[in-house]
């Protein structure tokens, strides 16, 4: 039985919806235009029209600044579902044949990129040549619909949210110094000795300058101030080899450095609550083949690579 309604209905303003979202999601028309390919005059005329069409305005426009009027958050709610879906109709056709091909939008965190996905990224290329990608490197949430993404590589924890997850790594959390500071300041030999340390702190984290660590049933928090603040593992990484002090740093980023002694742990008895690497993907029915490929190469060339040794438990 067919679902449609019968009659005749308003075609939905599909370029004024795209033309919106684009100008809601990156703020100016000037740089939504050039997402698009357009002239700024054709996404102001679009968005004009959809306007026009709902009868509301969607957004405030100033000389210095645009921003979205009470109808036009709503109806950025439902054009961001609206697209999701088309999109996801787009991959269920496509994924039928099963073709690994189009172009590829990822998010990554900085470091973790850097290090272990950047890497990789010309093999994934040669293996699959109808693949393009778009490789955004950022520690900062980012929202996958709105920005258009099709997949991000997070690490720890993950906030609730419609987002399908699948933990495809790990990694272990270690305390770390340089042998110079250790020399010059002593090996701390519990954890309440940190305090008289320099420790260096990842400015992101979710659980601050608190360090949880645990032996056996004990478990100590220790509230820490901080010599440096970095948003960068790979900038407390440079501090530590430097001699600044003890910081908190993941495995994937420092094996290399701990295995050829510039780096020692600290406290290497207590453990550290490590982080699952995982991968999200926008709520849908059908994972398109290019996603499947990108998520199952990374899953493997992490757990063939020797220099983390974190990447099993």
């Amino acid at each position: 039985m067919s679902t449609i309604p019968q009659g005749r209905l308003p075609v939905p303003d599909l370029a004024g919806l795209l033309a919106f979202l684009r100008v809601a999601e990156l703020g100016s028309f000037v740089r939504a235009a050039d997402a698009l390919g357009l002239s700024k005059a054709a996404v102001s005329k679009q968005v004009s029209a959809l306007e026009g069409r709902l009868g509301t305005r969607l957004l405030h426009r100033t000389t210095r600044r645009l921003s979205l009027t009470e109808a036009g958050q709503a109806y950025l709610r439902h054009a961001q579902s609206a697209f999701a879906e088309a999109r996801a109709a787009e991959d269920a056709v496509a994924g039928t044949g099963e073709r690994v091909q189009g172009r590829l939008r990822v998010s990554v965190p900085m470091s973790f990129g850097v290090l272990h996905v950047a890497p990789h990224v010309g093999d994934f290329l040669t293996q699959y040549p109808q693949i393009d990608m778009d490789l955004q490197l950022d520690d900062r949430p980012t929202d996958l619909v709105m920005e258009s993404q099709d997949l991000a590589i997070r690490l720890g924890r993950l906030e609730a949210s419609s987002l399908v997850a699948r933990t495809i790594s790990y990694s272990r959390v270690w305390l770390c110094a340089s042998p110079e500071y250790l020399r010059r300041r002593g090996h701390p030999q519990r954890p309440d000795e940190l305090p008289a340390h320099d420790c260096l702190h990842f400015s992101l984290a979710a659980t601050g300058r608190t360090w949880e660590l645990r032996h056996g049933d004990e478990v100590v928090r220790v509230a820490l101030g901080a010599r440096l603040d970095a948003n960068s593992s790979l900038a407390l990484k440079a501090a530590v080899l430097s001699g600044a002090g003890i910081a908190r740093i993941p495995e994937f980023a420092i094996a290399d450095e701990i295995r050829d002694g510039r780096m020692q742990r600290v406290l290497p008895h207590w453990e550290i609550a490590g982080l699952d690497v995982h991968a999200l993907m926008p709520e849908r029915r059908y994972v398109p083949a290019k996603v499947r490929a990108f998520v199952e190469f990374l899953e493997t060339r992490w757990k063939q690579n020797p220099g983390w040794l974190g990447a099993t438990r």
